[in-house]
């Protein structure tokens, strides 16, 4: 009994962020960006605010992989979900049930999670550096075509973060090298719209995706514990996606606005 008492207080004194800690900050940020293409607008900071979450649910991925009884199900599930958030994520983005041009995120992690399942197969099957560096390649270029051909939200970009937190878990040089990833792909590679601040009298611009990166300390907190677990949370991780969209679009065409 009183080593699971010291057991438990162990537990509790582990610092830094679980699996749990990590997912609702990302679906937080989440919320944020949706919030600003639907019903707040006018409050640009949300759509900043917004750019951590991706980063996250891709780290997040590779973490479930490594955690899940069943990679198998576990991609499953993203499919199935992502199949079931096809109409919300319309609805967010484009106001309309039918947008056949664009593809929900969940597509893109899915793709991203299939490319790191064949990289990790071949890695622990034949245990050779050049048929593992060969097999990355060529899975996250196949797979970043799907993504793309999908027109899944990030695209082959967002494929590629995810096989990056894959390849750089437990590197000596993770960190760098999550940096230089990162920085890459969203402040080089992605494009996108840019922010402009007026510093000493000059304006400064730079890609609003760079706000992505600011996911990096969060990540680097993770403390390898998942955190609170019950069956009801689970649930509620895997509904969020599809339910906060589809009231939030709900709202949208309802004529709600904020500010």
């Amino acid at each position: 009994m009183n080593d699971a008492l010291t057991m438990q207080k162990e537990i509790i004194r582990v610092k830094g962020l679980s699996v749990q800690a990590i997912r609702v900050i990302a679906a937080i940020s989440m919320i944020c960006e949706h919030l600003w293409l639907t019903i707040a607008a006018d409050y640009i900071w949300l759509h900043y605010a917004g750019r951590l979450a991706f980063p996250l649910f891709a780290f997040l991925v590779v973490e479930g992989f490594y955690h899940t009884l069943s990679p198998r199900k576990y991609l499953l599930r993203l499919l199935v979900l992502a199949v079931v958030s096809e109409i919300p994520f319309n609805m967010v983005y484009y106001g309309a049930y039918e947008a056949p041009e664009h593809q929900n995120v969940l597509w893109t992690l899915a793709a991203g999670l299939t490319a790191v399942m064949v990289i990790h197969f071949v890695k622990m099957r034949l245990d050779n550096m050049v048929a593992t560096g060969l097999t990355i390649v060529f899975a996250s270029a196949f797979m970043m075509h799907i993504a793309n051909e999908l027109a899944a939200d990030f695209g082959g970009l967002g494929v590629l973060t995810v096989v990056l937190f894959y390849t750089m878990r437990n590197l000596r040089y993770a960190r760098t090298g999550e940096l230089f990833g990162l920085f890459m792909i969203n402040a080089v590679w992605m494009g996108g719209a840019t922010v402009g601040w007026i510093v000493l009298n000059h304006i400064v611009t730079f890609p609003a995706q760079l706000f992505g990166l600011l996911a990096l300390p969060l990540i680097w907190k993770y403390n390898g514990t998942k955190g609170f677990d019950h069956a009801a949370i689970r649930f509620i991780s895997y509904s969020f996606y599809p339910l906060h969209m589809l009231i939030l679009g709900m709202l949208m065409l309802s004529g709600v606005s904020i500010g």
